[in-house]
């Protein structure tokens, strides 16, 4: 396969673009990306038969931070209607074995009218790629796209479990807590599951740890640590929750997020402020070379245009400041499906 389809958020397909084709020309792969406003995907065009599937092999998905799903792809299907299925498994007779098959489309409000057609023809579309062996239990870590522009038209690839989302749509859905006082709380639990693996979550979000949380009002972000019996020192000179402070967990002080410093080192730094990017990036460079936490997780809120450069430059002032520092430190950035106009950051020191 010859192109790299990725999905994004809608109105972030320039970002996402420049992103692949900055990564694509750093291993030494040359194409462009063909982008439609507001389509919530990119194609990523080469012109060499396998160039799509290499470049994926040379990619981590942790380090694209706009794609939310990378899949191998040649060009457009067309599809009749009356013999889509028959169309659809002649195609896939040259893909490599795979263990599932995905139906899939964008995340946009014009995607979802396609949702019907996906229930009409899923069963049918499965039991024939059964039936003609595609799918095999033995054939780990290898998936099947079938992504859906229309009715009539479809692009038909691969993903690969060392660069892909393991969510449809690549999309992970959560389910919003009723006792949390605001929405925000999901971009915090997405960026633990994003960021953590599951195996690590006993060491970095047990019991008994201890996290700041600046500009904590009303609490959404604070509510994630305290459902896990971590202390919080809450930074806001707003309200918070009535509830949370009733769990004695959180200690709210009135203090500008800017100029709080904690009494001691602290386990989480955690901030959603709306500040310029370039500030937040500075505070959380101060909180993790002064050595007053060890882990962060933080918003960048972006602007409206050149948001991929802007968190470029952002990522390079901490790296730049953690370096000059010694700081040896993991890092991770990615624009998760519960935010809007941002992108999370994860950093750990070592």
């Amino acid at each position: 396969m010859k192109n790299v389809l990725l999905y994004c958020r809608q109105g972030f397909e320039k970002d996402c673009a420049a992103e692949i084709t900055d990564q694509s020309s750093q291993q030494g792969f040359y194409g462009y990306a063909k982008v439609t406003e507001n389509s919530g995907y990119v194609l990523y065009v080469m012109d060499q038969e396998d160039a799509g599937e290499r470049l994926i092999d040379c990619l981590s998905f942790n380090g694209l931070v706009f794609a939310r799903q990378i899949v191998a792809v040649n060009d457009v299907l067309e599809m009749s209607q009356g013999s889509r299925v028959e169309s659809l498994l002649e195609a896939a007779r040259a893909l490599p074995l795979a263990e599932d098959l995905w139906i899939e489309t964008a995340d946009t409000n014009e995607a979802k009218s396609l949702s019907s057609l996906i229930k009409k023809f899923e069963k049918p579309l499965r039991a024939g790629w059964k039936k003609s062996g595609l799918i095999r239990t033995k054939a780990v870590g290898i998936r099947h796209h079938l992504f859906l522009l229309d009715g009539e038209s479809a692009y038909l690839g691969v993903s690969y479990a060392k660069c892909c989302s393991d969510h449809l749509m690549g999309i992970r859905r959560l389910r919003f807590p009723s006792s949390s006082p605001s929405r925000s709380t999901l971009k915090l639990e997405e960026a633990f599951h994003q960021f953590i693996p599951a195996h690590q979550w006993e060491k970095h979000l047990s019991e008994g740890l201890v996290a700041v949380d600046l500009g904590a009002a009303p609490g959404g972000w604070t509510w994630q640590f305290v459902q896990r019996g971590i202390h919080v020192i809450a930074i806001d000179n707003g309200p918070m929750q009535k509830e949370l402070m009733a769990t004695n967990l959180v200690e709210h002080e009135k203090s500008d997020g800017f100029r709080y410093q904690p009494k001691r080192p602290v386990d989480w730094l955690v901030c959603d402020m709306i500040e310029t990017p370039i500030q937040v990036a500075s505070l959380m460079s101060k909180w993790l070379v002064e050595g007053w936490t060890r882990k962060t997780i933080f918003n960048l809120k972006l602007p409206m245009k050149k948001r991929y450069q802007e968190v470029g430059q952002c990522l390079e002032f901490v790296q730049s400041e953690l370096k000059q520092a010694g700081v040896s430190y993991s890092l991770q950035a990615k624009h998760l499906y519960h935010d809007r106009e941002e992108v999370t950051v994860c950093i750990i020191t070592h």
